[in-house]
């Protein structure tokens, strides 16, 4: 097998990897074998070069082997989450989206983590909204039986990302992590939603996902730049189903009778702001703009879990979610479960 120097060597000529190689390098670097300052010029230079499906796929491999397995019933569960990377300021879309999905019975097994790329991340804005997003395998897997929700911090899922976090917050930089992150589910799920900062992506990892053990799954990328369905820009939407792929397709948010947003109306701030934002939603009383991208990426969430055979029978249990008090509901059975079992611990 090559040694790490020839990796960096072919990389910096812009020559791809072969399969091997790609995990060869990845296994080097989670194992302790590369400093920093080679780790920062391998995210650097893959970056430059541009990832492939094949290199994305080993990397995938390389993680979901060395994670610490969570065990979860995963018939009908979903995780929905975002690259990160788009830069947009927004609020926690994909998080406020979890919950109105929970109020619908979607079972949601979510892998997240805390800001990198970005002010709020999930386990940030979790947090400000009462979770405990903390817990252990034990407490995780309790916590799923008993509420039909989890949330998995990556950094407690993933040890061997300890060695890469440093370097990629130094680096300031989106790298093939943020590519991998959502792929990287410990309970495997095989339904999920996930959006991406650039279409190019979103067609990366919807081909990626159907290399690996995924029943169905939809990426997607907003025109507008977001990482998650929009309403402020038409979104293109990529689908995985019984191993095939489709060419993709532009989804416009006025199928569900939405308004046309700006991103003024849906930029977010600190945790807190953004928790205080998921709040207002979830009591019904956030503005048109926040409740309704909400609504449109739960949606898709609701369907991906097979639950909603039609899309727009998926609005309308989203709608019934929020409506109904569900989704809060579920915010509020998650943050008393999550409390409960970090005290009893």
């Amino acid at each position: 097998m090559s040694d790490f120097t020839y990796i960096l060597q072919k990389i910096t000529a812009g020559d791809d990897l072969l399969e091997e190689e790609a995990g060869f390098a990845l296994q080097e670097i989670i194992s302790g074998s590369v400093n920093p300052s080679r780790i920062a010029a391998f995210l650097f230079g893959m970056s430059c070069k541009g990832e492939t499906v094949t290199e994305l796929t080993a990397f995938v491999n390389v993680m979901r082997r060395a994670a610490v397995p969570v065990i979860a019933e995963t018939d009908s569960a979903i995780d929905l989450c975002g690259t990160g990377g788009d830069h947009s300021g927004t609020f926690n879309i994909s998080t406020a989206a979890m919950f109105v999905a929970a109020g619908a019975d979607v079972p949601v097994l979510k892998h997240g983590n805390a800001g990198v790329s970005s002010r709020s991340g999930s386990f940030d804005v979790l947090r400000c909204l009462g979770v405990r997003p903390d817990l252990e395998k034990d407490q995780v897997e309790t916590c799923f039986r008993q509420t039909g929700m989890a949330f998995m911090f990556a950094p407690l899922f993933h040890p061997a990302m300890a060695r890469v976090m440093p370097v990629r917050k130094e680096l300031g930089l989106r790298t093939f992590f943020n590519i991998m992150g959502p792929m990287l589910n410990p309970a495997g799920v095989r339904r999920q939603m996930v959006g991406a900062f650039s279409r190019e992506t979103a067609v990366n990892i919807i081909r990626i996902l159907s290399n690996l053990e995924t029943e169905f799954a939809y990426t997607v990328h907003a025109e507008d730049g977001l990482d998650e369905l929009s309403t402020t820009a038409p979104s293109h939407v990529f689908q995985l189903k019984d191993g095939n792929v489709s060419n993709g397709r532009i989804f416009d948010a006025g199928v569900f009778g939405l308004s046309a947003s700006t991103r003024k109306e849906l930029i977010g701030g600190s945790p807190e702001d953004n928790a205080a934002i998921i709040r207002a939603v979830l009591d019904d009383k956030a503005t048109r703009a926040q409740r309704e991208i909400v609504l449109l990426n739960a949606a898709f969430a609701i369907h991906a879990s097979g639950l909603q055979d039609d899309i727009q029978q998926a609005f309308y249990a989203a709608e019934e979610s929020l409506e109904s008090g569900s989704a809060r509901a579920a915010l509020e059975n998650f943050a008393t479960c999550t409390s409960d079992l970090h005290n009893k611990s």
